[in-house]
């Protein structure tokens, strides 16, 4: 081996010994401080290596770095050979330097060898980083797809109430809309799993073994492709639903037709006979034999309209199995038919009722048709509301322009009530019958009365009087403190001033 150190004392012994040491013991006088000032730290290494390279390049050679070029020794010994002028006698050179040769070569090798350990593990980490790109830009991608995808399973199969054509046809209308996405969206799903694909792509042709999970999402290419195939197979079942409805609206609307159709015909039907029925029973025209052959007629051809009336009831029957419960092409509703035919049958009904006993009144009191007819065409007049019933005010004046001093009555009157009325008040001498027809207005056609409605009614006396003598009323339809006026007229015919 070669002793630098040696080699170095050795070269001191020489001719520059001097100019050394000169320069050594100028060094020690030198400002400490100056050595801890990078500039001047810089400034010197620039001039010593500026220095050593004025030498060297006469051997062919120079140096850029201290430490560096001068670690190793060798420029440093051809450094002293040039400044000493005289060539180092080295022991066993050769060996040496075959050795250092071969040192050099294997530091080479080691070298090329990092240099392409380098280069592999950049051209890894380049990839690494493709691939990390890539698993962000399928995460990006994926989970708004994904999302779109879950909200159309949803939509899909969220179930639905309709009610007319024209909101079942919204319906559809919005599933086409959905279904010309579709191929856009397929798009996006093979973009967003050719990500998927071109990851894998890399890590096999470059052996990259990957751990199998996305550090972004826990969304897989499988899960983007199960998901798309339920949409598939969603969309036709979809397509099934809506037409199945379609049809359904379809039945209902000719059910709300059908229904509408009959209903427009049967309610002003039931109207008009309402008003005729009114007309008849108010009628002074004809006798009242006549008006009750028209009043038959009536009933006879409202009997003969039931079927009428069965048949809207089934097709109303219909409606509510098939959950119709609007029509717009009617305002009549079955409740509304069934009101007004039962207003009807009624109406029919007391109207023959009354004039059954208008003829009865008429002959058992031996009352003219001229008679009814004035009786008539006084209620009529006096009847404002024309619902064959006198109002309480249109009673009084009915009375103070025939002259009778009964300006307290509150009796709210039917005709036959009025033609009782008016027979008794005409009539020389009272009846038990013309008696209880007196205390049957006051009472409003009840069967009994009350000692507020005698109070109010009569003259004080009267009305004491008729209290303390009328017994109890006992009928089922009894109110609370009703007097019996019906046995009291009976029992008392003549004793009472009424």
């Amino acid at each position: 081996k070669i002793d630098i150190c040696q080699s170095e004392r050795s070269y001191r012994k020489g001719p520059q010994a001097r100019l050394t040491y000169t320069y050594m013991t100028q060094e020690e006088d030198w400002d400490r401080d100056l050595l801890l000032d990078p500039a001047w730290e810089k400034q010197q290494r620039k001039t010593f290596t500026a220095w050593c390279n004025s030498h060297l390049r006469k051997a062919g050679t120079q140096i850029e770095n201290i430490e560096e070029d001068f670690r190793n020794g060798l420029k440093l010994m051809l450094l002293l050979e040039v400044i000493s002028g005289t060539e180092l006698d080295y022991h066993d050179a050769a060996t040496v330097n075959a050795r250092c040769q071969g040192i050099c070569d294997q530091w080479d090798n080691l070298g090329t060898l990092t240099q392409k350990r380098r280069d592999a593990l950049e051209r890894v980490e380049k990839l690494w980083e493709t691939i990390d790109q890539l698993y962000l830009e399928f995460a990006k991608r994926a989970a708004p797809f994904n999302n779109w995808m879950d909200g159309a399973m949803e939509d899909l199969q969220d179930m639905f109430i309709v009610h007319s054509i024209e909101e079942i046809q919204s319906l559809i209308t919005a599933h086409d809309q959905f279904k010309a996405t579709l191929p856009e969206a397929d798009k996006e799903r093979m973009a967003t799993v050719g990500i998927h694909n071109e990851i894998l792509k890399i890590a096999q042709t470059y052996g990259i073994k990957l751990s199998g999970i996305n550090p972004y999402t826990n969304l897989s290419q499988q899960d983007i492709n199960t998901k798309w195939e339920t949409v598939k197979h969603l969309v036709p079942l979809r397509d099934q639903m809506l037409q199945e409805e379609v049809a359904r609206q379809q039945g209902n609307e000719r059910l709300r037709r059908q229904f509408a159709a009959q209903a427009n015909i049967i309610g002003p039907w039931i109207q008009t006979k309402m008003e005729e029925i009114s007309h008849v029973s108010v009628d002074i025209a004809g006798s009242l034999e006549e008006q009750m052959n028209s009043l038959k007629q009536y009933e006879q051809n409202i009997i003969n309209y039931k079927s009428n009336i069965d048949k809207l009831e089934g097709d109303h029957q219909l409606s509510q199995e098939s959950l119709i419960f609007d029509n717009k092409h009617t305002n009549y509703t079955m409740e509304h038919v069934r009101v007004g035919w039962e207003q009807l049958l009624t109406t029919i009904a007391r109207t023959i009722n009354e004039v059954e006993n208008q003829i009865l009144t008429r002959d058992a009191k031996g009352i003219s048709q001229e008679q009814l007819n004035e009786f008539r065409a006084s209620f009529n007049h006096f009847d404002r509301k024309r619902n064959g019933m006198m109002d309480p005010d249109d009673f009084r004046a009915c009375l103070i322009s025939m002259g009778y001093d009964l300006v307290n009555a509150k009796a709210r009157l039917t005709f036959q009530a009025f033609i009782d009325f008016m027979t008794r008040e005409t009539a020389e001498t009272d009846t038990a019958e013309q008696v209880m027809a007196s205390f049957k207005i006051l009472a409003s056609d009840k069967n009994y009365i009350t000692v507020d409605e005698l109070r109010r009614e009569l003259p004080p006396e009267q009305a004491e009087y008729c209290i303390s003598r009328m017994t109890r009323y006992i009928g089922a339809d009894a109110a609370p403190g009703a007097l019996d006026y019906i046995s009291f007229s009976s029992a008392l015919y003549g004793e009472s001033d009424l």
